[in-house]
């Protein structure tokens, strides 16, 4: 988020420098004068222990992830308001708590897969009693992650997310997709507990800890977007991840296949085919037997895997094969992945891709400084979503009641908000939907300026602003469903009485003077109803704007009668 310019809103900023300044998290940036109980929304009273739980099971003020998903702080804060009344127990999926435990999982599955490698490689696993734990420690972590998951919530949706923390719906939802084969990967844990004895039937319950693979990536991928990570980063991290891993359960693979041929760790007779047999490693040391598995592993990314243990007549090695043509596909994979994903999964997301290319393109051949080129390229990204869609295109299409249900739906937060439009007839807001237009401010921009004409009313549909009195002193913030610049609307001087800026980034709508007039004010009830908040508006500011000059004033006076007692002694 970009820092408001304050010195560009008013005269009287430098005096705000001597006030006590604060960010309050989510705005990132913004020098904020107010006190925290004018900040917050839907303020939360519970004991600090409450308080503190709260905190971390419900979604992080801070996270990228929640601001795209909630688009405001007034959203957000209304979502943390429902969690705590209606859903204390479950965990919101962006939460502090969720973060982190997915930090330290994605941190325990890439032990645990070293430590598989490491394990049987080893000349007579069963003998190492403390390696054997740790991997039943580590599979102890994933079990309590299971049950976890039934109280951690979910997002719906792409485009136009959700998120879901009803428990009876993220109980249908997990045991419906992912309890299985979660279940599955720690079944070792239950195998142990009986005290079974059979090792191929061991060997293959340790091989379905592959599955947390996948949760590996989607693990690691919610870090790096809450870390706000840089896309070529965050591409190098995944595919060292993918090698990584690939090589550990290649190496654990190779000797795993040939125990569960054999039927124990060190067979008296082993077959005469085993790869194993034939560069004779069954007495080998251990660490022989890692460095061979660890160079045969590379030698299949590489294309080459020591392909002479092959030679013997009558032998043919399935396994390797099947790795070989696995790290192929790896490889390609690695290479090719954003190529794949930009232009071949999503229409709207390439045809984004390519648009913010363009201007990127147009940007720098203009020579356009380092702030505005991210200044707009922001504005793409917040107005677009990562998705394509001339709208205006798809509007022309539809027509009718259809057309008037999209408009409707798209003005709801207005009509659910504001007071005085709900006086309105519905054929009425129909009329102002369709004047309505959407723009859009990015965190530091000025909205609007004290003392111009005022020539439009604006409503807040996602964000928050600030609004400045003419001293400087910040009067409020104003949030989703608000609306501001109506008293220049209703006022005979025109003028703006006070500045407004862009806290963070915003969506508002946009309503201009003649449609106002021609829609609203020929409503006297609804007019009245405006002006008289209006009106108290105004005075409020005037009177907190009268005491700010007269603070300054006063703060000034004594700076110089210091400066002039200084001087004197």
């Amino acid at each position: 988020m970009l820092t408001p310019r304050l010195s560009t809103v008013t005269p009287g900023e430098r005096g705000l420098k001597s006030d006590t300044e604060t960010s309050h998290g989510y705005f990132h940036g913004h020098k904020c004068y107010l006190p925290t109980s004018k900040v917050i929304t839907y303020e939360i009273k519970c004991g600090p222990l409450k308080r503190l739980i709260l905190d971390l099971v419900t979604v992080e003020k801070n996270d990228p992830r929640a601001r795209k998903l909630y688009k405001s702080h007034a959203s957000l804060c209304a979502n943390q308001y429902m969690q705590y009344k209606d859903y204390p127990w479950s965990i919101h999926p962006y939460s502090t708590f969720r973060i982190w435990l997915e930090g330290f999982l994605s941190v325990t599955i890439l032990l645990s897969n070293i430590l598989l490698a490491v394990h049987y490689s080893k000349t007579n696993p069963g003998k190492h009693i403390y390696e054997e734990r740790a991997l039943l420690t580590f599979d102890s972590i994933y079990l309590i992650n299971i049950v976890l998951n039934f109280f951690t919530g979910y997002i719906v949706g792409d485009t136009n997310s959700t998120v879901v923390l009803d428990l009876k719906r993220i109980l249908f939802k997990y045991t419906r997709t992912w309890f299985i084969p979660d279940l599955m990967t720690v079944s070792i844990l239950f195998l142990k507990m009986i005290d079974y004895q059979d090792l191929p039937v061991e060997l293959f319950m340790v091989s379905l800890k592959m599955i947390r693979l996948i949760h590996l990536i989607s693990y690691v991928k919610n870090i790096t977007t809450k870390k706000e990570v840089r896309h070529c980063s965050e591409t190098a991290l995944e595919v060292m991840l993918l090698l990584l891993s690939f090589l550990s359960w290649n190496m654990y693979l190779q000797y795993a296949v040939e125990y569960m041929s054999e039927g124990v760790y060190t067979p008296s007779s082993p077959r005469a085919c085993s790869w194993i047999t034939i560069v004779k490693l069954w007495n080998a040391t251990s660490t022989t037997r890692f460095v061979f598995s660890l160079d045969r592993a590379v030698g299949m990314l590489r294309g080459n895997a020591n392909i002479n243990i092959l030679e013997k007549d009558g032998c043919f090695e399935t396994f390797y094969i099947v790795s070989w043509c696995i790290a192929q596909v790896l490889v390609l994979h690695c290479a090719f992945k954003y190529v794949i994903t930009i232009f071949g999964s999503e229409s709207a997301r390439a045809q984004y891709f390519i648009m913010s290319k363009q201007v990127e393109m147009y940007l720098n051949q203009k020579r356009f400084p380092t702030r505005i080129k991210n200044k707009v390229l922001k504005f793409y990204a917040i107005g677009y979503q990562s998705h394509f869609f001339a709208e205006f295109r798809m509007m022309s299409c539809v027509s009718g009641q259809l057309r008037e249900d999209i408009i409707m739906h798209t003005g709801r937060q207005l009509v659910r908000d504001v007071t005085f439009l709900k006086q309105l007839p519905g054929t009425l807001l129909l009329q102002i939907g369709i004047k309505l237009r959407i723009v859009i401010f990015i965190a530091g921009d000025i909205i609007m300026k004290i003392k111009t004409i005022g020539d439009c009313l604006y409503f807040i549909h996602k964000g928050t602003v600030a609004i400045y009195c003419e001293s400087g002193k910040e009067v409020c913030h104003l949030e989703d469903g608000d609306f501001f610049g109506e008293i220049a609307l209703v006022m005979s001087h025109r003028l703006r009485t006070a500045s407004a800026v862009a806290v963070t980034n915003c969506e508002l709508f946009r309503l201009d003077r003649e449609d106002f007039e021609s829609y609203v004010a020929c409503y006297p009830t609804v007019y009245e109803d405006i002006k008289k908040v209006a009106t108290d508006r105004y005075e409020r500011s005037k009177t907190l704007d009268e005491h700010h000059k007269i603070e300054l004033s006063m703060k000034k006076k004594k700076k110089l009668e210091t400066e002039y007692d200084s001087s004197f002694l």
